[in-house]
Formats: C-alpha cells, structure tokens, sequence
C-alpha cells in the first residue's frame, strides 16, 4: 500500500508564516498608533517642537478655572520658551507651578534640546481662568501655544478625565 502524501509544510514555512503574520500584526498596531482618532491621542509637529496628546479634566460651569496637560519636546539645537498662550474658552491663560501646596505664576516655560517636557498637574501647566462654560468629557478646545521666535500654533485639547494616550 504506498504510503500518503504528507499534508504538512516543508520545514521553516510555518516558522516564515508566523514571523510574517507577527510582523503584520505589528505594523498594523504602529499604523493604528499614529493614525488620529477622533477625540483619542494626537499630537502635533511644528518645525523642531513636538507637542503630544493635549487635555484637560472636565470642570462644572462656575469653577474657578481648569488645568492643561501633556508633553512638549524641542528637537533643534537651541533652547525654545513657551512665552504666551490662549484660548477661546478662557478670559486669561498662564502658566502655574503648584509646589508643596503652593502655586506660583511664570512667565515663560523653557523647553531644552533634546528632554521631553510634561506640563502635568505637578509641576508647570497650563492654567485656564475666566472660563467661559463648562468643560464636558468627551468635548475639546483651541488652544494657542506662542513659542516667540518659533511661532504660534494652535491646538486641540481633549476634556476628559483620563488621557487616552
């Protein structure tokens, strides 16, 4: 009786398949990461700055004002400073440093070559006064970041209690 025909792949074709298939799944998950979603993560690129996933928690109408957070990076060769900022939803938007309990005013937030930055509640970030309503999850805002000689770019910042970054 001859014997059957094995079913089976050559020896490394299965080993090929999955490291293809590995791969595939792995590019499309990077795809997936840097493509914009909606409300989800984005980020911006303006010359040598970077700024990544913007957001503020939500705030009831009548709060005494709202924080902005997330990372900032400057890619040149020379230091970059955040001199200004505003936004259609604030009467006044600074820069506040809340330290031991207490908070303090800058007036510029220096961004160094190459270290990545994070305004993050604590330490410097953005702080939005004289709002003009609530800040709902699920909403987003313009945002007008100055960096003086590298100019002003606007962005847009997710409400929501959790960054989706």
């Amino acid at each position: 009786m001859p014997r059957a025909a094995s079913r089976t792949a050559p020896r490394g074709h299965a080993s090929r398949a999955a490291a293809a298939f590995v791969l595939a799944a792995l590019l499309a998950a990077l795809l997936a990461a840097l493509a914009p979603a909606g409300a989800g993560a984005h980020g911006y690129k303006f010359g040598d700055i970077e700024v990544g996933h913007v957001w503020a928690p939500p705030v009831a109408a009548g709060a005494e004002g709202a924080a902005v957070y997330g990372p900032l990076l400057n890619e040149g060769k020379t230091p970059v400073k955040l001199i200004a900022a505003s936004s259609p939803v604030a009467a006044q938007v600074r820069f506040r440093i809340k330290k031991d309990g207490a908070e303090s005013w800058l007036d510029t937030i220096t961004l160094v070559p190459d270290r990545p930055f994070t305004l993050a509640a604590w330490k410097e970030h953005i702080w939005l006064s004289g709002l003009t309503g609530p800040l709902n999850e699920g909403t987003s805002f313009k945002l007008t970041l100055d960096f003086g000689d590298q100019g002003r770019h606007t962005v847009e910042v997710v409400v929501e209690t959790t960054p989706s970054d």
